[in-house]
C-alpha cells in the first residue's frame, strides 16, 4: 500500500460544495486502492477514467465560482488546472497504449493525490474568501429580494 491519501478536515474551504467535491475526491482514491490491493483491473481502469474524469470537471465548477466571485487570480489559478488536465489526461493515454492499468493507477494514485492535497491547502486557500463573500452576496440579495420586494 501507498502513501495514506484520506479526507481530512485540514483540506475544509468552508465552502460547502467544494468540500463536498473534493471528499468525493478522496473517495476515488480510495476506491482505486482498493482496486490495486485486489488487482481489479477492469474497475481500476474505469475508477481512473471517473477519477479524471469528475477532478476535471470539479475544476471547471471550481473556476466558475472564481469568476463570479471576480477573483483576482483567476487566470493563474486557471493556468493551474490546464496543466493538471494535461498531466491527468496523460495517464489515461498510457493505458489506452498498452501500459499496465495496475502500475498506471498505482502512479496516478499518489501523483494525482499528492497534487490534490498541495492544491487544496495552498491555491483554494486563497480563492475562498472571495467565493465566500460572492456567495453570501448571492444570498443575502436573495433574501432581500423575497422580504423586500
Amino acid at each position: 500500500m501507498g502513501i495514506s491519501i484520506v479526507w481530512s478536515d485540514e483540506f475544509a474551504t468552508g465552502i460547502d460544495i467544494i468540500d463536498s467535491q473534493h471528499q468525493r475526491l478522496f473517495t476515488y482514491f480510495q476506491d482505486i486502492e482498493q482496486c490495486i490491493t485486489a488487482q481489479d483491473i477492469a474497475s481500476v481502469e474505469q475508477l481512473c477514467r471517473g477519477l479524471i474524469d469528475y477532478a476535471v470537471s470539479h475544476n471547471s465548477f471550481e473556476e466558475s465560482l472564481m469568476e463570479k466571485a471576480d477573483y483576482p487570480m483567476f487566470e493563474a489559478h486557471h493556468r493551474v488546472h490546464e496543466a493538471f488536465k494535461k498531466r491527468a489526461h496523460g495517464y489515461l493515454e498510457r493505458i489506452d497504449n498498452g501500459a499496465e492499468p495496475l502500475k498506471i493507477a498505482r502512479e496516478m494514485r499518489t501523483d494525482i493525490g499528492l497534487w490534490l492535497i498541495n492544491h487544496i491547502k495552498h491555491e483554494d486557500q486563497h480563492y475562498t474568501p472571495y467565493v465566500k463573500k460572492s456567495l453570501d452576496k448571492g444570498l443575502v440579495s436573495r433574501m432581500l429580494g423575497k422580504f423586500f420586494k
